[in-house]
């Protein structure tokens, strides 16, 4: 895999839907949305989806997949198309944030992610309001519009500003809301600024270009990797460190994304 070619091909897609984006926030009309209701027998969560989430998302995948065939994919909207048989697998979130862009709330960004196997070795988060444009892959350091950046090197964590992701009525949050609320009350006493902003993507492109300190997902995101994938390479390739957190009697790991030290006092108040 040529990993140049395929991170310039992706900033080029995501330039190009981020158009779509802008022009839909500035018009005076409303935006129409769908309602999706995911049921399991633990949980049940309301979704919402846009038609430029459709559109986005198979405009993306049908340039990627002609231009490079040995792409598998994991795909939000069109979950038909997707495919984990492939070395290379491609995730795409094209409205993390989609909440927000259905109310024009201008907080959303276009995610894309490559994993080579269970590793991210490529990604690129795209902010088509402010026109911020992150990217990274493995052998190429994480850069905001062509800029190089790095992870934060604040250690302290009372002079931290940390954003914490926590989903409620996802999957496991009838038997593990009592532990993520107590984690999230100790990671309020523990750092400086504790900020629950609701957007993975854009958290993860902070935290890799240290606007933020660290990152960390209180419920895992289990049921929707793309919202991340993309932001665990940027991290990772402005020198930060990433962990997916394994703890006892919690059913699946949490991410957590920053500088090392920091990564690892929170790993540590997550653990115990």
């Amino acid at each position: 895999m040529n990993y140049v070619k395929l991170l310039k091909s992706i900033n080029t897609l995501v330039v190009k839907e981020g158009e779509l984006l802008q022009k839909a926030l500035s018009s005076e009309d409303a935006l129409s949305y769908h309602l999706k209701t995911n049921t399991d027998k633990d949980w049940t969560d309301v979704d919402l989806n846009t038609e430029l989430d459709e559109k986005i998302e198979i405009d993306i995948y049908n340039n990627l997949s002609k231009e490079f065939p040995e792409l598998g994919f994991h795909l939000e909207e069109h979950q038909d198309l997707n495919s984990n048989e492939k070395k290379f697998t491609c995730f795409i979130d094209p409205i993390d944030g989609s909440k927000y862009f259905a109310k024009k709330v201008p907080f959303f960004a276009i995610s894309v992610g490559v994993m080579k196997g269970d590793e991210p070795i490529l990604g690129v988060i795209y902010n088509p309001i402010s026109n911020q444009l992150y990217s990274g892959a493995e052998g190429i350091p994480t850069t905001l519009n062509g800029i190089e950046v790095n992870v934060s090197g604040e250690t302290n964590p009372q002079s931290a500003m940390i954003s914490v992701d926590l989903a409620s009525h996802k999957e496991n949050w009838k038997s593990e809301k009592d532990w993520m609320n107590q984690k999230l009350t100790e990671l309020i006493n523990s750092f400086g600024k504790v900020r629950l902003l609701g957007n993975g993507a854009l958290s993860c492109a902070w935290t890799a270009s240290g606007g933020l300190d660290a990152f960390v997902s209180l419920w895992g995101h289990g049921s929707k990797p793309f919202d991340i994938m993309a932001g665990k390479a940027l991290i990772k390739y402005a020198g930060g460190k990433t962990v997916d957190l394994k703890i006892p009697g919690i059913k699946q790991p949490r991410f957590i994304g920053g500088n090392a030290v920091l990564v690892d006092e929170i790993s540590k108040i997550l653990i115990t």
